[in-house]
């Protein structure tokens, strides 16, 4: 699974997010793997209102 944008901030690309983050943690994900992983954060915003950049905000913080 590559980590672009999947269109819905806080939905599929959130989702799509934490779960390359639980195959890292789990030294599941292949020729992306990070050597060690222990931690990792996800971070997606999007949802523009007129006026404003970004109306949702959302922040994963995973650990093993």
């Amino acid at each position: 699974m590559d980590c672009c944008a999947r269109a819905i901030p806080v939905g599929a690309t959130g989702i799509a997010q934490i779960v390359e983050i639980v195959w890292q943690l789990r030294g599941a994900a292949g020729a992306r793997q990070v050597e060690s992983a222990k931690v990792g954060l996800a971070h997606c915003t999007g949802g523009g209102i007129a006026g404003l950049d970004h109306g949702v905000c959302s922040i994963g913080i995973l650990a093993r």
